[in-house]
Parts: structure tokens; sequence; C-alpha cells
């Protein structure tokens, strides 16, 4: 991958997480000491941050600094769901008995589970 590539994915991975975390630049940059011309200009492509910069906004939003730095875009939904599974049992307990539990649910209350999931947390995203 280029520099510019890089830069690329690197700006539509930080935006995508502002977005959906429903922040603005000025309160990640401060939440993480840096300056908002910076955030801006790496949400742009223009420039790239250290290691030590893309370490602390994976922590500010609870993901891995992969989530940031590589293009998922491509990934098939088993790739993507590896992925995301992987992250998730080495760091978020609850979730994982939230998969555990869902694993040994009866049929009719998975199909409960996920109507209610699809209806009232997917159409909040959207």
């Amino acid at each position: 991958m280029t520099d510019a590539e890089q830069k690329r994915v690197f700006a539509n991975n930080l935006t995508h997480y502002i977005n959906i975390n429903g922040k603005q630049q000025n309160e990640v940059a401060k939440a993480i000491g840096e300056k908002p011309t910076t955030l801006n200009m790496w949400c742009k492509g223009n420039s790239f941050p250290s290691t030590g910069k893309i370490q602390k906004l994976a922590d500010y939003f609870g993901i891995g600094k992969s989530d940031l730095t590589e293009d998922k875009t491509g990934l098939t939904l088993d790739e993507a769901y590896a992925s995301v599974t992987m992250k998730i049992a080495l760091n978020d307990q609850r979730f994982q008995k939230i998969m555990i539990d869902y694993y040994d649910m009866p049929k009719d209350k998975k199909e409960a589970f996920c109507t209610f999931y699809e209806t009232f947390i997917m159409e909040e995203r959207d």
C-alpha cells in the first residue's frame, strides 16, 4: 500500500469512528491531547499520525489499531465476522457472555433477540 493509500484508509476509518460515536473532531482531539487542526489533517488524509497517537485513538474509541489502519471494505461477511469476534474474544467479557447465551438459546428466543436488535439497535444507526 502506498503512503497516499494508507493515509486515505486511515482518514476513512477515523472519520467512520468519529461519526458512529457521535463525536466532533475537536472533541476527539481534546480527548487524546492533540490539536484540532492536526486531527482534521488526519481526517482529510493529508497526514498520518504516529503509532502512539493511533493507539490513543484506538483506546478512545474502544477498538484495535488495525480498525484504523486496515482497509476492511473488501472483506467478506465471514472475514469481517472472524476479525470482529477475535477482537471481542480478547477484550469484551460482557459480549462474550451474550454470544454464549445466544448460542444456547432456543430458536424462538434467537428470533426474538435478532428482531429486537434489528428493530431497536440497527434502526438507531441508520
